[in-house]
């Protein structure tokens, strides 16, 4: 039901924006040229970030080119979300699950539920270290000037909110563009009184500290802003604030449009073959009939002087690098496909951040909430309304069996629960993640969990670490199909203890000793979930293996940014590793997730991306 709910929560939030007639869009399919100075290969929320700035100073030609077609934001449907399920989880008592990732122009970031946050210091500190340099780009003082570029402050909370509900935020760590080209982060002008009582329970709560906001890099309980322009509170998102209205003649945008391979010329990249989404369109039939651009003939090979910028995200990026031979050799081998780099890390290291259904009580009278004096209108609509979370290390969690809990994980074998027959360089590079997340685990200040605090005792927490790494491969039978995902969530099976410890988190909140909202709770009934029939720690994964939700939409680490030797797949420069005039720039470049709501971070990303493909700017064929 927590799904559910979520989805339709995400359903009320479209608003329909008038498509852009720009320049930029192309109509036809055969409009687009021959070649661009640059290929951007998806036009989600990386991919519209670096195809903006490559063209904004007109000196280079740009093509992007996306599977989905311009549609409202907000709605999640059958042509805006693409239709993949994954694998049966073994340790999940194989239930399959949606690989909800979004199939539209702005990706994901059109489609989400524009959670703002940002992740800590160690977060990208362990980027840097898994990079295998000592001189590393990627740490957390590095990233925060792209931070402030890719996001800008629309407004703050409230002054009457912020007196009432006590909202700090640290503007520094925002930029201060306001025009229209923008993404924005701001505070919901909603509130929701019955939440105060709560957010005084929780900042008086053993082991939660109170940080100004997630922005600077430590946790704890804080309001955070949403993904929104500023006036208006529509969603603000790739397409709004890197795409509508730039009208630049260098600038194109092909949709509906599938890139099958790239195409090389020895080791060197030098164009695409794309075809048609639908192989009807272009004859005015079905599916495409009066609804998308990209008309036209079938295939072609649309050539890039310089740099071909994968952007496909975390589920694709990989499946266009294993079809144009890139990835496994021995997968590419049993698919036909003939190897131009043996890069085993390619589909290999998927993570993604998970949820269980709600711990759940009742209250017998619920908690008195202070009066709120101001002309603002209460809200009950949790994404509408303020965004207060709480973000906890596992020490904070669970402060009697953290120690004994990394103690086990750093004395597991690095091989010992990840794929049979992996490659020896996968098994280096988990080593490496594996020693920075056992000292991660003795971190207040490293996720484990993530809660969006509502109203009522109701907490669903995400596991903002998990231990398990999943896998993205080919469709063997049909290469060209949907890829193959398995989260293999679990099969560490530290994911299932980690996760308990949270829902006992939540029941000494609302129900222990230290607890001042026990007095509202109905002990008599009790807890309604998981309920009273799971009390051991073994009762409670049981449930959580018919109950828990391995993905929240935020697939990453697929194509790594981390040493060629420890399975990486790009470096530094986030060119892929073997070849030239080939790079990757969304969240398969994640070597291990940052624990929060990934889409701020791949603002950051492309933003840097975008400098440092501009710096090189090296051409790679002459035509």
């Amino acid at each position: 039901m927590a799904r559910v709910a979520l989805l339709l929560g995400l359903n009320v939030l479209g608003h329909c924006l008038a498509s852009p007639h720009s320049y930029s869009l192309l109509h036809n399919r055969d409009d687009a040229h021959d070649v661009y100075d640059y290929v951007v290969v998806g036009g989600g929320t990386a991919g519209l970030t670096v195809a903006d700035r490559l063209s904004e100073s007109g000196k280079y030609t740009v093509l992007a080119i996306e599977y989905g077609i311009i549609e409202p934001d907000g709605r999640r449907n059958r042509t805006n979300m693409y239709n993949i399920t994954s694998v049966p989880q073994v340790n999940l008592n194989n239930r399959t699950f949606p690989v909800d990732v979004g199939c539209i122009v702005g990706g994901s970031s059109a489609v989400n539920a524009q959670g703002f946050q940002r992740g800590t210091k160690r977060d990208y500190n362990n980027w840097a270290e898994l990079s295998g340099v000592n001189d590393s780009s990627w740490n957390w003082d590095d990233l925060q000037p792209y931070f402030r570029k890719a996001i800008q402050l629309g407004s703050g909370p409230h002054p009457d909110i912020a007196r009432v509900y006590n909202m700090t935020y640290n503007a520094g760590s925002y930029g201060t563009n306001t025009s229209k080209h923008s993404i924005f982060a701001t505070f919901s002008r909603g509130h929701t009184p019955a939440i105060i009582p709560i957010y005084q329970a929780l900042r008086g709560y053993p082991g939660v500290e109170i940080p100004i906001d997630h922005s600077v890099g430590t946790l704890g309980l804080a309001w955070t802003p949403r993904s929104m322009e500023p006036i208006s509170f529509n969603r603000s998102y790739s397409r709004s604030g890197h795409y509508d209205g730039l009208n630049r003649d260098n600038y194109h945008l092909l949709t509906a449009t599938r890139v099958e391979k790239v195409v090389f010329k020895g080791k060197a990249a030098e164009g695409v073959e794309i075809s048609p989404r639908w192989p009807e369109a272009h004859e005015g039939k079905g599916k495409g009939k009066g609804k998308i651009n990209g008309k036209g003939s079938g295939k072609r090979v649309i050539r890039a002087r310089k740099e071909i910028v994968l952007s496909a995200g975390a589920i694709h990026t990989p499946q266009i690098l294993q079809l144009s031979g890139i990835g496994p050799a021995s997968l590419l081998k049993q698919a036909k496909i003939p190897v131009i780099v043996d890069l085993p890390g390619v589909g290999a290291n998927l993570q993604d951040h998970a949820y269980q259904p709600a711990v759940q009580f009742n209250w017998t009278t619920p908690p008195p909430y202070p009066e709120v004096n101001t002309t603002l209108p209460p809200i009950e609509a949790f994404l509408f309304g303020p965004g207060l979370n709480l973000m906890l290390g596992l020490p904070g969690i669970s402060p009697t069996r953290y120690q004994s809990l990394a103690a086990s994980y750093l004395s597991q074998s690095p091989s010992e629960f990840l794929p049979k027959h992996i490659h020896p360089t996968i098994i280096a590079g988990y080593a490496q993640q594996q020693r920075l997340y056992a000292a991660g685990m003795l971190d207040k200040n490293f996720a484990f969990s993530a809660t969006g605090v509502g109203a009522l005792p109701v907490a669903a927490p995400q596991l903002m670490h998990g231990l398990s790494r999943g896998t993205v491969t080919l469709n063997l039978s049909f290469p060209l199909s949907e890829p193959i995902v398995d989260y293999r969530f679990a099969s560490n099976p530290l994911d299932l203890d980690i996760v308990a410890e949270n829902i006992k988190f939540y029941r000494r909140f609302y129900t222990g000793p230290d607890s001042i909202l026990r007095q509202y709770v109905d002990l008599t009934l009790g807890e309604s979930q998981p309920g009273k029939g799971y009390q051991s720690d073994e009762g409670l994964k049981g449930w959580l293996r018919e109950n828990l939700v391995p993905s929240v939409y935020h697939p990453s680490g697929t194509a790594a940014k981390m040493a060629r030797e420890w399975g990486g797949v790009v470096n530094e420069g986030l060119e892929v590793y073997g070849v030239k005039g080939l790079s990757v720039v969304d969240t398969s470049i994640f070597p291990t997730i940052p624990g929060a709501a990934t889409s701020m971070t791949v603002y950051a990303v492309a933003e840097k991306a975008a400098d440092l493909i501009k710096a090189r700017a090296v051409v790679v064929v002459g035509f």
